[in-house]
């Protein structure tokens, strides 16, 4: 049961995290789209954008797992090793897949940076979850050790 217990947690966690990401791919994609003078997103291109979006998750998650305090050495490897991934994933399947057609340039250009300025964000956020965890973690021995 302990096993499925940690699954699920993963799973939602998990998940939380792909949404997140989805959300911002459809939202850059549908404003792009309407930039380029279309309304609509193809079904495919969001069932795409949705299994990218729950692999790069699935790999952040390996990267930085929950739950767990994450030892300081080698933190700046996992952190470009993460950055990285997003890049290939998110960039990779924006060219491979052509989710963004017809787009000139210096557009794919801008959207590249849209994309650096979101991991930093995200990044950021993921840090601020793990220091207030280790706070509470912190707090809630101090309290057990004074009242033992």
């Amino acid at each position: 049961m302990e096993q499925f217990n940690r699954f699920y947690l993963w799973g939602v966690e998990t998940k939380y995290h792909m949404g997140l990401y989805f959300s911002a791919a459809v939202s850059f994609k549908g404003l792009v789209s309407v930039l380029m003078g279309g309304w609509t997103v193809e079904i495919l291109t969001l069932l795409e954008m949705l299994l990218a979006c729950f692999a790069f998750a699935c790999l952040e998650s390996a990267i930085f797992p929950h739950g767990k305090e994450w030892p300081k050495e080698g933190q700046g490897k996992r952190v470009l090793l993460w950055a990285a991934l997003a890049n290939l994933i998110f960039a990779g399947c924006g060219w491979a897949l052509c989710w963004f057609p017809g787009i000139p340039l210096w557009g794919a250009l801008v959207l590249l940076l849209i994309l650096e300025y979101c991991l930093a964000a995200m990044w950021y956020a993921l840090r601020l979850k793990e220091q207030r965890d280790t706070a509470a973690l912190n707090q809630g021995l101090r309290r057990f050790q004074e009242g033992a």
